[in-house]
């Protein structure tokens, strides 16, 4: 069975807490939720577990999955960068800066619901 949105918003209420503001498809997970970095990888690993699914698989890469570019990336990181210094050390070794896609709750859904039916049929063959 697919999940609906309403699904994908409990796995994220009962995993982080409710919020002040009510949580539709067009919820940015990082700038409306506040949901980054080891935060990320924790609510895909709850869908996971809630949905009996794997982002990333032989068949489907977590980054093709996601449509992300080789410098996109789904959360900011929670370290510190001092002064810009590994920024500058990217820069001077010619790394492109990192480009963040904030998600919404409705495009997690999306993929999530693909997934499942992607799943789905590899149990039928």
């Amino acid at each position: 069975m697919e999940p609906t949105l309403a699904q994908v918003i409990e796995v994220i209420v009962g995993s982080f807490g409710p919020y002040r503001k009510p949580i539709d498809g067009n919820s940015r997970i990082e700038e409306d939720l506040h949901i980054c970095g080891d935060d990320g990888d924790d609510l895909f690993e709850a869908c996971e577990q809630s949905f009996n699914i794997s982002f990333d698989t032989d068949e489907m890469s977590f980054r093709k999955r996601f449509s992300l570019a080789e410098n996109e990336y789904l959360f900011t990181g929670e370290g510190i960068d001092l002064f810009g210094m590994c920024r500058f050390v990217d820069w001077i070794r010619g790394i492109p800066k990192s480009i963040i896609r904030d998600l919404t709750v409705g495009e997690l859904h999306r993929v999530l619901v693909e997934a499942v039916r992607e799943q789905h049929l590899r149990h039928e063959e």
